[in-house]
């Protein structure tokens, strides 16, 4: 597996290659789909071969594109927490004249708390924690071997003004895993 940031206007997205086809983790403002698709011809990345979609939170430059990205064939999965969300998120982005409202599946709504489920949707080592701090409809992707996807969870030692008990507690879970990296939303990676 590798990974590869293809991210655009300050904010990391990251597409995983495994099995000959392709993981996005987190996608841009609404409006920006040509930027994306710019990003993934830079990387030599057709869209077809992109199967799923997971978003980290539903704030607009981590999904404003996630429905036109899914009207083209890529599966968006979220957790179970995050479909409590998916009603407000829709709601808020409607502000965005070009958003598209986020639809998802019943059967790619998944549950954090199952250890194997990226392993089982879509054949990759791993699984979702819940890891609100920044916003309560957070998730963090943890590839196993590979490491932590973390959106704007913040960094604990990195932005104090933010840190508060959620963060505290979200760092602590994703320290008890067995990954080292962590890819946030903005900015380079970081070691735990």
């Amino acid at each position: 597996m590798n990974v590869i940031n293809i991210g655009y206007d300050s904010t990391n997205y990251y597409a995983i290659g495994f099995q000959e086809k392709y993981l996005l983790i987190d996608v841009g403002l609404p409006g920006t789909l040509g930027k994306m698709g710019s990003q993934l011809r830079k990387y030599n990345i057709p869209w077809s071969d992109i199967h799923y979609l997971m978003v980290t939170h539903f704030h607009p430059d981590h999904c404003g594109i996630a429905q036109e990205i899914q009207s083209m064939g890529v599966e968006l999965i979220i957790s179970r927490t995050q479909s409590d969300f998916l009603e407000s998120a829709n709601e808020t982005m409607k502000k965005f004249s070009s958003f598209k409202e986020i639809k998802v599946e019943a059967h790619n709504i998944i549950n954090e708390h199952d250890q194997a489920v990226l392993t089982k949707k879509m054949g990759i080592p791993g699984y979702i924690l819940h890891t609100p701090g920044h916003s309560d409809d957070s998730i963090s992707i943890v590839i196993e071997g590979l490491g932590i996807f973390t959106g704007d969870l913040p960094y604990n030692h990195h932005m104090s003004m933010e840190t508060n008990e959620k963060v505290d507690q979200s760092w602590s879970r994703l320290r008890n895993t067995n990954e080292h990296k962590v890819f946030p939303g903005h900015g380079q990676p970081l070691m735990l």
